[in-house]
């Protein structure tokens, strides 16, 4: 009987390992491999160029947002031109009552080029999901699943881990 026991609780183990750990990822993982590093793939709109690939280079996780009961992600592409400067917004439950593994439930979410005089380069509707992949002390990392948008500069599709400092709340309120 005991044996048997023993034999369960390994295969209980060996079942919950397989099965949680899919889309958690540690900083120092993260950072030893660039292939994980989340990646903006950007399809223009028009033949003037081509697709490109980029990051988000400036991006905070903040657990209080100004609005209630919200955390807030930004991110910035960190370009300094109509085109090559955009944001990301994103309004999610609370990040302190989430763990490894949960799927942000996403409550608001913006893109824009903040450079641009045109009101189409924008848009607040996406596909795909954000997951939490590991949540440390001071920093997020969130797995972008095929997280898709466009505007009318193009489509963007964002897919791997983004690691992102975590701050009390943003400067908005």
């Amino acid at each position: 009987m005991k044996r048997i026991l023993t034999r369960f609780a390994i295969l209980f183990l060996v079942l919950m390992t397989a099965s949680c750990g899919k889309d958690t990822i540690s900083p120092e993982a993260l950072f030893n491999n660039d292939a994980k590093v989340a990646k903006t793939t950007i399809h223009t709109k028009g033949d003037e160029f081509e697709d490109t690939v980029t990051t988000f280079k400036n991006k905070t996780v903040y657990i209080k947002s100004d609005k209630e009961g919200q955390s807030w992600l930004g991110a910035s592409s960190g370009g300094k031109m109509v085109y090559d400067f955009f944001m990301l917004s994103v309004y999610f439950d609370d990040i302190n009552s989430m763990k490894a593994g949960d799927n942000l439930t996403i409550r608001g979410f913006h893109f824009m080029f903040a450079y641009s005089s045109d009101y189409q380069a924008y848009t607040d509707t996406y596909s795909g999901s954000i997951t939490l992949a590991d949540k440390g002390n001071g920093y997020v990392i969130l797995r972008f699943n095929k997280f898709a948008f466009s505007c009318s500069f193009g489509e963007y599709v964002t897919d791997g881990y983004l690691y992102c400092p975590l701050e009390e709340q943003s400067g908005t309120e």
